[in-house]
């Protein structure tokens, strides 16, 4: 059985892909990457990209919403690993439950994901 991957943007960059949200790889080159998206596939530049081999199990922690005026007040949100659901962070907690898909996941509050995009 071949091996997965999965892959987050790690810089901010014009693509369909949600800040945050893990993606299914379909293909890994040199300099590009083919993730699945929405049953489609998006190409991206591989240098642009978080990629690991076990399926993310942390909700990941964006920093700022990129449309601040669809999310007032919002400072932080958490992405489901599962789902890619986003959920508003006005604390801190060690565990969350997502509202859409019902799993729950530790969140990863350590990773310095998207500080300097």
């Amino acid at each position: 059985m071949p091996k997965r991957y999965w892959a987050r943007l790690r810089v901010d960059v014009d693509c369909p892909l949600r800040r945050g949200a893990w993606y299914p790889v379909e293909r890994l080159r040199p300099t590009q990457v083919t993730l699945e998206v929405l049953g489609a596939t998006v190409s991206v530049a591989r240098q642009s990209l978080d990629i690991v081999s076990a399926p993310p199990r942390r909700w990941s922690v964006v920093p700022r919403p990129k449309n601040p005026g669809l999310f007032p007040g919002v400072v932080r949100y958490g992405v489901c690993p599962n789902c890619r659901a986003r959920v508003p962070l006005t604390e801190q907690p060690v565990i969350l439950r997502c509202t859409r898909c019902d799993e729950v996941f530790d969140i990863a509050w350590e990773e310095q994901y998207f500080l300097s995009g």
